[in-house]
């Protein structure tokens, strides 16, 4: 009997602890909406992001890895012409001895908050804050991207794009999807070297399965010879030689079916950009 009565008295102390691990934050900012309207300017509303799916307008890091977890709030103004862009911030908070202080702020002009998160784009087991605001249909999205350094967020990078996706590796790399024509888009893989954000052949090849899947797509339902333009450049940056040569000849013949001597020339264009790079490969 007694051992049952302990048993029992166990699991339920393992039920009432469990939430303190699996959502430290409850407890340690026991109110953080409390804390965050003190700094947010008065005229705003707290914006939750686009991406990453299910973000909150607060979220929290521990940036310089005190044990503290610094608060992150984003927020919207909006204008009072419509359909004016708003702005769109971003406040830092940090716990001191005399209480919570904003270290940092972004503010940036836009139609929607379309990213706020973290990564380590650096690779240095710190990640960054990612802070991506769009700018219209046409203009696509900006995104900057903050590194934590003397107890300040420090814009290191500045990356546009129709659409993102961050690839994990030792250091996250970045893809990055920029619009050409109707709702194809050339595509880079972008990784940190030390300095700034470069072009990684290497990530673009392991990326290069998902390109293609979108073109294939694609032309399944329409074969345009914008599609294989699109896709050539992509099997050229992923040293596919073969497989850019005929998609060059494909969209070429399409073009000039469309009677299209601009687009010809592009791919000529192309063709010699493939020339040169297999060459030097």
């Amino acid at each position: 009997m007694k051992k049952i009565m302990l048993f029992t008295l166990l699991v339920f102390i393992i039920l009432n602890l469990s939430p303190i691990y699996t959502h430290p934050e409850k407890y340690l900012y026991k109110d953080p909406m409390k804390i965050t309207k003190d700094f947010v300017p008065s005229n705003s509303l707290l914006a939750s992001p686009e991406e990453p799916v299910s973000t909150k307008p607060v979220q929290f890091y521990d940036f310089n890895k005190d044990g503290q977890k610094e608060i992150i709030i984003t927020f919207e103004i909006r204008a009072k012409k419509q359909p004016s862009p708003s702005q769109f911030g971003a406040i830092v908070l940090r716990k001191g001895k005399e209480g919570w202080k904003k270290i940092g702020e972004i503010r940036t002009k836009g139609v929607g908050l379309q990213y706020s998160g973290f990564a380590d784009i650096t690779g240095d087991g710190t990640k960054e804050y990612l802070f991506g605001v769009t700018m219209g249909a046409a203009a696509g999205n900006n995104l900057d991207i903050f590194k934590w350094d003397n107890n300040s967020l420090v814009k290191i990078a500045n990356v546009q794009y129709h659409k993102m996706e961050l690839l994990n590796n030792k250091s996250v790399g970045i893809a990055v999807w920029r619009p050409f024509i109707a709702d194809t888009c050339y595509v880079d893989v972008l990784k940190w070297d030390g300095q700034k954000l470069t072009p990684d052949e290497k990530l673009f090849t392991k990326y290069y399965p998902v390109i293609e899947k979108f073109h294939k797509d694609k032309i399944a339902k329409m074969d345009t010879w914008y599609y294989w333009y699109t896709l050539a450049d992509a099997q050229i940056k992923a040293n596919l030689f073969e497989k850019a040569r005929k998609s060059i000849q494909k969209g070429t013949t399409l073009a000039k079916q469309l009677s299209l001597p601009d687009e010809v020339k592009n791919f000529e264009q192309l063709s010699d950009k493939l020339d040169k790079k297999k060459k030097s490969y």
